[in-house]
């Protein structure tokens, strides 16, 4: 593990003090889940998506709405 320094609103830290205390956790703990969080929201779509025929006519049409749909629904099976 690492030690780093970051910069943030005294508002926002008083808040993920609050969130250490009502979980009996630190504050540094705190921070670190919401980098893990961050970081796996961050993961790529595959880049097999769109490599085989769907069968269906207009998927190219709607690329970005069914990627976005891939995506919601891997964040919220977590």
């Amino acid at each position: 593990m690492s030690r780093t320094t970051i910069m943030a609103d005294e508002a926002l830290l008083d808040e993920l003090r609050e969130i250490a205390k009502d979980e009996g956790i630190s504050l540094g703990e705190v921070i670190r889940q919401g980098l893990e969080w961050r970081a796996r929201g961050r993961r790529r779509v595959p880049s097999f998506i769109g490599a085989f025929a769907s069968g269906h006519s207009d998927t190219s049409a709607r690329v970005d709405e069914l990627i976005a749909e891939y995506i919601r629904e891997k964040h919220a099976c977590r």
